[in-house]
């Protein structure tokens, strides 16, 4: 996938994401549960932490240094460690989060070339095309928990 394509899957899967949360009071966004403990806030800024990441990973991939590999038993633990860090943040400064790691991540894209995205080891330690790593953290993970809101959103009209 090249990059014109890539940043517009991106786009298309956030505003797709950001329309399953329109009309949401900070009430519903806090309080309510949409999978097991976690809140709309909750997973807000989940998915603002692990772009964060992503951030950081093509930063250092941009360097000529591999990020580190996680196993999904670091994967998990790092989602209750930032799980438990983010809880207790307050709603505005989760949404600043979300929409400010956006833009970032944007902006990181730019800096790569459609043959950085597209050629298969191009980078140390990434063996597969980059842009099914970036797919991972950003629409693929923003389609995972639109789905999430939308059937939590479901549940609440019966």
């Amino acid at each position: 996938m090249n990059k014109v394509a890539l940043i517009q899957r991106i786009r298309e899967e956030r505003e797709r994401l950001l329309k399953a949360l329109e009309g949401l009071t900070p009430e519903e966004m806090t309080q309510e549960p949409v999978f097991g403990e976690w809140t709309v806030k909750d997973i807000l800024a989940h998915i603002s932490v692990w772009q964060g990441r992503l951030i950081t990973a093509l930063f250092q991939l941009e360097q000529g240094r591999r990020p580190k590999d996680l196993s999904e038993e670091e994967v998990d633990a790092l989602n209750a460690r930032f799980y438990r860090e983010q809880k207790d943040r307050p709603l505005e400064r989760v949404l600043a989060d979300f929409h400010g790691t956006y833009q970032q991540l944007l902006k990181r894209l730019e800096r790569f070339s459609d043959e950085d995205l597209t050629r298969p080891g191009r980078f140390p330690g990434v063996p597969e095309p980059l842009w099914k790593l970036i797919a991972a953290d950003t629409f693929e993970h923003d389609a995972e928990h639109r789905a999430d809101i939308e059937r939590w959103r479901e549940r609440k009209l019966r």
